[in-house]
């Protein structure tokens, strides 16, 4: 009995550890996806508006997700969430439009690192909007993210040969300190996004979540298309069909880690899109990013990772008598 207990103990920690494995791999993939798909954006969008991009991307995604909400038995969204849907919409819709803008205007390492300040942003609203606590490693790795963008927005940005700049210091112009306001705020609108998706875990299913959000994204699009409006060329056709398989491989590749593996070990594993973005740029651009802006992106991915593991260990070592806000 002794040996047998032993053996059903080694499987099921050689299963739990091929688990993890596999929900890292499905995240370092995801990572992948995702970075490919923003380092092809970055050149389509110099001769197709952002707004035009978005709309036909999230098109050809409602295309793919419809077969999959099919799958799920068509779920319904409850008529009283429907306001939170549209919000998300909006924000997430937002964020991605202004977010294309800063990959129009920033070398793709500095746009990426940029990018990931939502997690902190989000980390600081948590508290306004859902009322849940912010501990003390979490507001440290804050401090430290923000300290990283100033780095990238301030000297370290403008990476010298090879990236379309004229200087090695500062801002190379009004196109880059624009390309910056707007990655800053593309995260704070996905920042906006990631509360209200909180808002909605406990409600509808992810295929009829997922399908709302690419409707409601390609709607707003589509109307703030209409001014700039122009027909993508054949090729360009093809790699917004692209763009589409890469958003929902992306999706499902996340999806399938958070299912696989515990989210504290495979979230901070996102932070891998860094690394992407910096070989996608050097390899398509030759974009090679200055000292302090490499500094400026190590240190807010790091704070990135920080910021969810506080999370983890701080929920962890919350009183059994459950002094936080719970989330509604």
């Amino acid at each position: 009995m002794r040996l047998g207990g032993i053996l059903r103990s080694t499987v099921s920690r050689s299963t739990v550890s091929r688990s993890t494995l596999a929900g890292a791999a499905f995240m370092l993939a995801s990572g992948l996806v995702v970075a490919f798909m923003e380092a092809a954006v970055r050149g389509v969008s110099q001769t197709l508006h952002p707004f035009v991009l978005v709309f036909w991307r999230e098109f050809f995604s409602v295309l793919l997700l419809l077969p999959l909400w099919v799958i799920a038995g068509r779920p319904r969204v409850e008529r009283r969430r429907l306001p939170l849907h549209a919000l998300r919409s909006i924000l997430n819709g937002g964020a991605i439009l202004v977010w294309y803008l800063a990959l129009r205007s920033l070398p793709l390492a500095e746009a990426t690192a940029l990018g990931f300040t939502a997690i902190l942003f989000a980390a600081m609203g948590s508290r306004a909007v859902l009322g849940e606590r912010v501990f003390p490693l979490q507001w440290i790795a804050i401090a430290a993210g923000l300290g990283g963008a100033a780095l990238i927005v301030g000297p370290g940005m403008g990476s010298g040969a090879g990236s379309g700049t004229d200087s090695g210091s500062g801002l190379a112009g009004a196109g880059e300190a624009f390309g910056a306001a707007a990655a800053l705020g593309s995260a704070v609108l996905f920042a906006g996004s990631m509360l209200v998706a909180k808002l909605q875990s406990r409600g509808d299913g992810s295929a009829v979540s997922a399908l709302l959000l690419a409707i409601g994204m390609g709607a707003l699009a589509g109307l703030l298309a209409v001014p700039v409006w122009a027909w993508p060329s054949p090729q360009d056709f093809g790699w917004l069909g692209l763009f589409a398989v890469c958003n929902v491989l992306g999706q499902v590749f996340f999806l399938e880690a958070m299912r696989r593996a515990s989210a504290a070990v495979v979230i901070p594993l996102d932070v891998s899109r860094l690394v992407w973005a910096l070989m996608f740029g050097a390899a398509m651009y030759a974009e090679w990013p200055a000292p302090p802006a490499l500094i400026g992106a190590v240190l807010i991915g790091a704070s990135a990772v920080l910021v969810v593991l506080g999370a983890r260990r701080g929920s962890e070592e919350l009183p059994a008598d459950g002094r936080q806000v719970e989330a509604s």
